[in-house]
């Protein structure tokens, strides 16, 4: 079944100020943001589009996705046969970041994952990298888009091609295959007029109400980045104006973002009498998240731990990326500063007992007693009254527990097992092998902030992410980016549970 409205629409990812290249020039001109590089609708031929191996790749007038016209990949032999495309001249660059969507369709009679991919020359010769992997139904077209992929700073004779994994050899279709520069504005700017106002909102309604479909810009108006505009965009836009969290303007003859308001990485906020989970994830701009959380902080400038966390600190600012860190409150004392600056980094300061006790077995009032001293000593530096989000110290919990908890108790959804002695390769490997898999994105990492080993794996993990489709956020942005709400005394590993 086609999604009829997205078909619409999918190709205003780009901005309208949207500048193409001449094809004569003798000197290719600056990409622009916005820019489109690449737009193969296979209309009127393969758009440069050409099979990899021995399979067939035809143009078909079937059930195309959009217009009249799109391909047919078949006889494959191996998962990774698919169209490919040579992206020499086409204005893309090592290290540069780009926005890359198709629309994909297969009729195996069961889901099947699909992927985006980049072949490239890189240091040690060929390599592949995977630009968008997706969960595609059967006999629906289906959109996989990443608006936020880095090629590798080294990669040279590049090319673009569309494949299964997991050995399937199913045939498949494509269409609407499309790269350009990111767009310059931000998330709920719906008609790209350079601001958040009500203009968004009533654009979004008349386009869902099929009154009208003005004004409507998919890279802004899809709020989840699921490759769709619905209800949950709505909702999501709509707290976004309601809430008035934040009002930040782009220009688009500039880089300057001016920002008049702005929230830390993730606090609990009271609201009429109850707390509310907030935070600002207009700043995201990728398709997948997930949480880094380091605990047992903070710790002395000068100490072997404290070198540690602030290796971690800069690591994640200069990637442009957040985390969670759960401080102990009698560590907080001689060692403000380190709070101070997660704070003013925009991370998030999450709360992890006053004196890290085994407290399973402790009646509420103690539990409450250790998340009160240190709620406390964390309220003074970040200046203002407010719950924090709290994980037991050593995933200690039970019903008792979570109910004396204000807030919610981010737990482990995948264990480094740093604090076991596992080598920073280990710590990598591990985190690359569950975003391989695809079960990465919306999951909470626990870390420790006091390890060198952790440390030299945030700076490897930290590009890697980036340059795969993820964004390193708090767990309140992350909760926030998928549309989940975090709650009071309720323990998570992911943002599914």
């Amino acid at each position: 079944m086609k999604t009829v409205n997205l078909k619409r629409h999918l190709a205003r990812v780009v901005s309208a100020a949207l500048l193409v290249s001449s094809a004569v020039a003798t000197m290719p001109a600056p990409v622009q943001a916005g820019q489109s590089l690449l737009k193969a609708t296979f209309e009127s031929g393969f758009d440069g589009f050409a099979a990899r191996s021995k399979e067939s790749v035809e143009r078909v007038s079937t059930d195309a996705y959009e217009g009249d016209y799109c391909l047919l990949i078949s006889n494959r032999e191996e998962s990774w046969n698919g169209p490919v495309y040579s992206m020499a001249g086409g204005g893309w660059e090592a290290g540069g970041t780009y926005e890359f969507s198709c629309a994909v369709k297969q009729n195996s009679g069961s889901a099947i994952k699909m992927q985006m991919s980049l072949e490239y020359t890189g240091a040690d010769g060929t390599a592949y990298a995977q630009i968008v992997t997706q969960s595609v139904p059967s006999g629906e077209w289906t959109i996989l888009s990443n608006p936020s992929y880095t090629i590798p700073a080294e990669a040279s004779g590049m090319s673009l091609y569309v494949e299964t994994t997991d050995e399937d050899k199913y045939d498949f279709y494509v269409d609407l295959i499309q790269s350009s520069v990111p767009s310059v504005y931000r998330k709920g700017d719906v008609n790209h007029d350079e601001k958040i106002s009500i203009n968004d909102v009533n654009a979004m309604v008349d386009f869902l109400l099929a009154k009208s479909t003005k004004d409507v810009n998919l890279d802004t108006a899809d709020m989840n980045g699921d490759g769709k505009i619905n209800a949950i965009d709505l909702a999501l836009l709509k707290q976004l104006f309601v809430s008035g969290e934040y009002t930040r303007t782009t220009t688009t003859t500039t880089t300057t973002t001016t920002t008049t308001t702005t929230e830390s990485g993730g606090k609990l906020q009271r609201i009429k009498g109850q707390w509310t989970h907030v935070a600002d994830t207009s700043w995201i701009n990728a398709t997948k998240v997930v949480a880094l959380s380091f605990d047992d902080g903070p710790f002395g400038a000068y100490t072997q731990q404290g070198k540690a966390a602030a290796k971690i600190q800069d690591e994640l600012t200069k990637n442009g990326f957040h985390a969670t860190f759960f401080y102990e409150g009698d560590h907080i004392s001689s060692n403000e500063n380190e709070v101070k600056e997660a704070e003013k980094r925009g991370f998030e300061v999450a709360n992890h007992t006053w004196s890290h006790p085994h407290w399973k077995g402790w009646g509420s009032s103690q539990v409450y007693d250790e998340y009160l001293k240190c709620k406390q000593a964390l309220d003074r530096l970040v200046g203002e009254d407010r719950e924090y989000a709290t994980r037991p110290p050593f995933l200690e919990y039970d019903n008792t527990i979570l109910n004396a908890l204000p807030g919610p108790a981010p737990n482990c959804g995948h264990d480094t097992t740093d604090w076991n002695g596992a080598s920073t390769q280990n710590i990598v490997s591990g985190i690359q092998q569950k975003a391989q898999s695809n079960q990465l994105d919306g999951r909470v990492v626990l870390m420790h902030e006091n390890y060198d080993t952790t440390a030299a794996a945030v700076e490897q993990l930290c590009p890697w992410l980036k340059q795969n489709g993820y964004a390193v956020v708090t767990v309140s942005e992350m909760f926030k980016f998928h549309g989940k709400e975090l709650k009071a005394h309720k323990l998570y590993n992911t943002v599914w549970d």
